[in-house]
């Protein structure tokens, strides 16, 4: 049997995710991304995504700084003229607590990407712009936390069988930092549908994310996190719902106590439309 180099790589990228030692990725290092691929186009905000996404933290690591998450994601096509396109990303996460009160928003991690992708044959190769800040909220000031990274990309789309599957790889370079010692990022995601009916599918996913750091800084090494989730997706008539369970293991949960906890999800997920 004759493969291609693509299918090489979707074979690469699949082994990858469900083989390498480091399971998945945070929201702040790794997780927050633009769509892998966009259909053809041409035009201005040629396409619009959006998701709201709100989860229940538990275990023993969820302790009264970490009971919910949520996160608030826009994802646009600002121009496509065919071969090209420019996307802009913007995600706003709210770490909630209890304490305080019982409901206590101690933490808002702002993370915005410019990216142009170039499609190839098979999938698109993008180069990103990606920036993260972070603020404790309702909380005395400790200093700024925030890094630039630039860096490529490359995912695609495609099935195998009845299989959906959205797969991609990033490795991207500081440029500037504050109050973090992060060198580097290189993550990956491997996402999968598998339709049961028009009411409903079954879907999970592998993400994983390793940081290189400057070791003097914070006397500490490579750091890796990521999550891994499964659950059901309810398509409706303006977008999808999904329900699932995740584990995740997050790097610097605390941007200044420097904490990576194992915990896990519950949530759902509020989403337009998938192309």
């Amino acid at each position: 049997m004759r493969y291609t180099v693509f299918q090489f790589l979707k074979l690469f990228l699949i082994l990858a995710f469900f083989l390498s030692p480091t399971v998945v990725t945070t929201q702040t290092l790794g997780g927050v991304r633009p769509q892998t691929t966009a259909p053809r186009k041409s035009g201005v905000l040629t396409a619009f995504r959006a998701a709201l996404d709100i989860s229940h933290l538990s275990g023993v690591a969820a302790d009264n700084r970490y009971n919910w998450d949520a996160d608030l994601l826009l994802d646009a096509d600002l121009f496509d003229v065919g071969m090209f396109r420019g996307n802009l990303l913007a995600n706003l996460e709210t770490i909630v607590g209890s304490e305080l009160r019982d409901v206590d928003p101690n933490q808002n991690n702002y993370t915005a990407d410019f990216s142009i992708f170039v499609r190839l044959p098979r999938g698109e190769l993008g180069t990103t712009f990606h920036h993260v800040s972070r603020h404790l909220s309702d909380r005395k000031d400790l200093g700024s936390v925030s890094w630039n990274m630039v860096g490529v990309s490359y995912g695609d789309r495609f099935t195998l069988g009845a299989l959906r599957v959205d797969a991609g790889i990033r490795a991207l370079g500081t440029v500037e930092r504050a109050g973090v010692d992060y060198t580097a990022q290189l993550e990956w995601h491997g996402h999968f549908t598998r339709p049961i009916n028009p009411r409903i599918s079954i879907i999970a996913g592998l993400e994983g994310v390793i940081v290189p750091v400057e070791k003097q800084m914070m006397m500490r090494n490579l750091k890796k996190g990521g999550v891994a989730f499964g659950g059901v997706r309810f398509p409706t008539g303006v977008g999808v719902i999904d329900v699932y369970v995740a584990w995740e293991r997050r790097i610097d949960a605390g941007q200044f106590s420097r904490d990576i906890p194992q915990w896990t999800k519950s949530g759902i997920r509020l989403r337009t439309p998938l192309p």
